[in-house]
Formats: structure tokens, sequence, C-alpha cells
């Protein structure tokens, strides 16, 4: 069998070609992704990259490419393990429009340059699409340097995988519809602003939420939420406005 250089790259394009359900799955799980966190927001294009990393992780433990660390038996292991591991294998650069790819940054300069293997993952690709700099040197030479960054043209990844198709993983990777509104960072403050250490920055949360349930536990719970400093005395009329029909 012709091989990509990386005997995990291959066992993992070997599972998504020859599982149907796992590629599937895979699939699905990028268009989610795209669909719910717009990636075109620079501030939630970190979020939506870091989820694309942990797909690629889930993918490659489902394929047998990593597994937990002392064994499948192992309890309460921590994830982070497993996505360093992933890390150790390759790193992952995403893109949901044909552009450049931005390969490292720097401050006052342009960074690492291309050293680590990659998997680059785009809809302008036939799949998940394998490079090790050192292995594809061919690739590795049409890096550009700029001051701020070393980056490589998309058609220099679109060529290297029609001519080397074991580098490649076949799967439909989504485009960016543009639709997406969920805000990941704010989920994040929300649980950091818990109301049991922050009472007031956590009102805007609570007063936000939709009351639910009958109209006896609504304002019970109303009244909590107000007693324990949760809604102001104005946000608590304002609730109960909204209970009351």
């Amino acid at each position: 069998m012709v091989t990509s250089g990386s005997s995990a790259f291959d066992v993992l394009r070997g599972a998504i070609a020859g599982q149907p359900s796992l590629r599937s799955e895979l699939e699905a799980a990028l268009d989610l992704n795209v669909r719910r966190v717009n990636p075109t927001d620079r501030a939630n294009r970190f979020g939506s990259g870091a989820a694309v990393e942990w797909i690629l992780a889930t993918v490659a433990y489902a394929a047998g490419v990593l597994t937990v660390p002392g064994g499948h038996n192992a309890n309460g292991f921590d994830l982070r393990d497993l996505r360093e591991d992933a890390r150790g294998l390759w790193s992952v650069k995403n893109q949901t429009k044909r552009g450049e790819w931005r390969i490292s940054n720097g401050l006052g300069g342009s960074g690492g340059g291309f050293v680590d293997a990659t998997v680059f993952v785009a809809p302008s690709l036939p799949g998940l699409t394998f490079v090790d700099p050192n292995l594809h040197v061919d690739v590795a030479d049409q890096v550009v340097v700029k001051s701020d960054a070393v980056t490589l043209p998309a058609r220099v990844v679109e060529e290297h995988a029609l001519r080397r198709p074991e580098c490649v993983a076949p799967c439909e990777m989504p485009k960016n519809p543009g639709t997406g509104n969920e805000d990941p960072w704010m989920d994040y403050v929300e649980n950091l602003l818990s109301p049991q250490r922050f009472p007031q920055l956590s009102r805007l949360f609570a007063a936000s939420k939709p009351t639910t349930g009958t109209l006896t536990s609504e304002l019970q719970a109303l009244i909590g939420m107000r007693d324990s400093g949760q809604l102001t005395a104005e946000q608590f009329d304002l609730m109960i406005r909204r209970v009351g029909g």
C-alpha cells in the first residue's frame, strides 16, 4: 500500500474510507460546527478552529489511531492528554472558504514557518489532506515568507492532494453558510460568572432566561433570584410583568 509517510494518517484514511458511518459523522460534525459558529467573525474563528481540532481527535480515537492513556479500561483520564497526543501526530489547519493558508504568525516576524506535519481541512480539498514538510518538500518549498507570517497558496495544497491521493482521507468538507449565530465565548463567560461567586455580574444572564413551568413555580423562582441578589428590584418587576402576561 502506498503510504502518506505517516502510519497514523494511513490508519485514519483507511478508517474514513472503509467506514461510511464514521465518514458520515465526521462530515456532519464539521458541518454542524460551521453552521452554529460563524468563523467569519475573527473572535469566533479561534473557537471554531479549536472545535475542528477536537473533532479530528475524536475521529482519530474512533479509528484506533489514538488510545486512552493507560489503556481502554482506564478511568478518569484527562481529555486534554488525548488532544496533546493528537497534536503530536499533526497540526490542524482549517478554513471554510478558499484562501491562502496561514502556517505561522509572529510578533514582529513571520513565526516558526512550516515545520509540523499538518492536516488541512477545507471545502476546496477532496478530503482531509496530510502534508509533512520533511517528506513533501515540493510543498514546503512553496511557502511564502512575509513580514508577519508564513503562508502557503491554496493551489499548492490542492495540487498536492490531486498528485498524492494517499495523503487524502476522502470526505465532504462544509462551506461557511454565514448563518451561524452562536457565541462560544458568551457561554464561557456565563459559566465563569456563576451567581454564587458573582451575584451582581451574573444578573445579566439571569435576566435573559425565559421563564418556564407553572405560574407558581416561576414566581417562586423569581422571588428566590431577587432575594439572592441575582435580580435588581427593577429586573424583578420586569420579569413579574412578563410572567403575568
